[in-house]
C-alpha cells in the first residue's frame, strides 16, 4: 500500500473556512504535534487503518478519492477501528485549536482562563438558599 499523505486526511476532517480566515488543517504543524505529544504511533496506526478501509471500500488508494470519498473513508474508520479512528481526530482536533493562527482567529488565547485571565462574573449564591433552609434530607441511623 501506498504511504497516505496526512496533509490530506487533515484536510478532510477539517478543510478550514475562506470566509471565516480559518486554515485548512494542514497548514498547522501537526508533525510537531505529533513529536511533541509522542503520538507517531497512534498517529501511524490510524493511517495503517484508512489505507486499508480506502482499498477495500472504495477499490482506490486513498489519495486517488475525491474529497467527499476521502471524508467517506475517514468515517468509515469509526467502524473499522474506533480506538485508532477516536485517537486520531482527537489530536487533529487538539492540534488544530492549539495552533496560534486558529486561536486568533478565533479570538481566544491559549492561557487558561485563571488565575490572570478572564474575569469570570460573581456568582449569585442566593439561590441555594431555599436548599439550605430546607434543611437535611437523610435519617440518621442509630447505631445500636
Amino acid at each position: 500500500m501506498t504511504a497516505i499523505r496526512i496533509d490530506l486526511v487533515l484536510d478532510a476532517i477539517l478543510p478550514g473556512d475562506v470566509a471565516l480566515g480559518l486554515p485548512a488543517a494542514s497548514a498547522t504543524d501537526f508533525e510537531g504535534y505529533q513529536l511533541r505529544h509522542r503520538v507517531t504511533g497512534q498517529i501511524d496506526a490510524f493511517l495503517t487503518v484508512l489505507a486499508r478501509v480506502a482499498q477495500e471500500r472504495f477499490g482506490q488508494p486513498f489519495g486517488a478519492l475525491d474529497d467527499a470519498t476521502r471524508l467517506a473513508a475517514v468515517n468509515a474508520c469509526k467502524i473499522a477501528d474506533v480506538r485508532a479512528f477516536s485517537a486520531f481526530v482527537t489530536h487533529a482536533m487538539r492540534a488544530y485549536y492549539t495552533d496560534p493562527r486558529v486561536l486568533a482567529t478565533i479570538s481566544s488565547d491559549p492561557s487558561p482562563p485563571f488565575p490572570a485571565g478572564a474575569e469570570l462574573p460573581e456568582d449569585d449564591w442566593t439561590i441555594l438558599e431555599p436548599v439550605f433552609e430546607r434543611g437535611p434530607i437523610w435519617r440518621r441511623i442509630d447505631a445500636g
